[in-house]
């Protein structure tokens, strides 16, 4: 697809998009977010659209997306919610080895080679697959497992120490 078929993808159906996904989610600013990723992906992947069945594909696409967003959501609350019950459970006494632990925690982070911390948030905070990141990251799996193996051991080290 090139530009002027793509602009034209996108002048006509940007707009309808957005408007579908905001009466799915009430949030014009998430709508917004959503259509500009369903058509980042198709200028991204280089998909080769027929104008004619161009809208199906892309309500589809659309419609995992935020299918998608919101499944990201729901366990971004379930981990808060999580979080905020064991934070309630510290002690006092417990309260000053946690924060010690937690100061250890972050600056090992820092002190992580870039591409280990990179592959290791992904994993642990965005909570992606070795294959979502590898894509993401535009590496291989194997690349992926090595560099969280190896950040995994420094941190074991470090924070048992």
């Amino acid at each position: 697809m090139d530009k002027e078929e793509f602009k034209l993808l996108f002048d006509t159906y940007f707009e309808p998009i957005k408007n579908y996904l905001f009466y799915r989610v009430g949030d014009v600013d998430v709508a917004t977010d959503i259509t500009q990723d369903v058509f980042m992906r198709v200028w991204e992947k280089q998909m080769k659209l027929d104008l004619n069945n161009a809208k199906y594909l892309l309500y589809k696409i659309a419609r995992d997306m935020l299918v998608s967003k919101y499944r990201r959501m729901e366990v971004e609350n379930k981990y808060q919610q999580r979080m905020q019950f064991v934070l309630t459970e510290v002690t006092t006494d417990d309260s000053y080895d946690y924060k010690q632990l937690q100061n250890k925690y972050e600056n090992a982070l820092i002190k992580l080679p870039e591409k280990q911390r990179t592959v290791f948030l992904m994993s642990r905070v965005e909570e992606l697959k070795y294959a979502e990141i590898a894509e993401r990251l535009d590496i291989s799996i194997k690349t992926v497992e090595k560099r969280m193996s190896n950040a995994l051991f420094y941190l074991r080290k470090v924070l048992a120490t």
